[in-house]
């Protein structure tokens, strides 16, 4: 019996945005290096190397079996982040999205593009998906601003909504409001 969901490639401008593969476990331990444990771990899986494995393993098995996906973006041939989407209420339809990247590839405007790219194949491929959600520590002024510049709306704060990282704003966009 064959699944007839596969999680997307998506390509942008400069971006491919695809499934993680086993191949990417150095790539994704680099995260876990230049980032601290305490403000990304849960999206790495932790903070060992054990953990990243467990994680990387767990999300190539849940491939093909939505409504959940992480997928790596890819710049140059190299593996700079990853995207992800999971599904909050299923009425009215509704994900919520998630971004990481590494530290040497910030600035550069990868993230508003992955994420921009994810909304769209969201939005086209779930036509009755109402909004996307996405939380985002106060003191991610980039991420706040990304967000924002994509149409989302600050609808809330999440108290210590980032675990030991803090407090996070919680943002939405409606369907009406998305402008691919």
């Amino acid at each position: 019996m064959s699944n007839a969901w596969a999680p997307p490639t998506l390509r942008t401008e400069r971006l491919v945005i695809r499934p993680f593969s086993v191949a990417d476990l150095e790539s994704v331990h680099g995260y876990v290096r230049g980032h601290d444990p305490a403000l990304y771990g849960s999206w790495l899986g932790g903070a060992t190397s054990s953990e990243v494995t467990r994680y990387l393993a767990d999300t190539v098995a849940r491939y093909g079996r939505p409504p959940r996906c992480d997928l790596g973006i890819e710049m140059d041939g190299r593996l700079v982040g990853g995207v992800a989407f999971r599904q909050t209420w299923i009425s009215p339809p509704t994900f919520e999205v998630g971004w990481v990247l590494r530290p040497d590839a910030s600035g550069q405007g990868i993230t508003r593009e992955a994420v921009r790219a994810l909304l769209g194949h969201l939005f086209s491929t779930f036509p009755d998906m109402a909004r996307a959600e996405a939380r985002v520590r106060l003191s991610d002024a980039s991420g706040i601003r990304m967000l924002e510049r994509l149409g989302f709306v600050r609808e809330g704060l999440l108290r210590y909504g980032a675990g030991e990282a803090g407090d996070a704003g919680f943002y939405g966009l409606l369907r009406l409001d998305w402008a691919s």
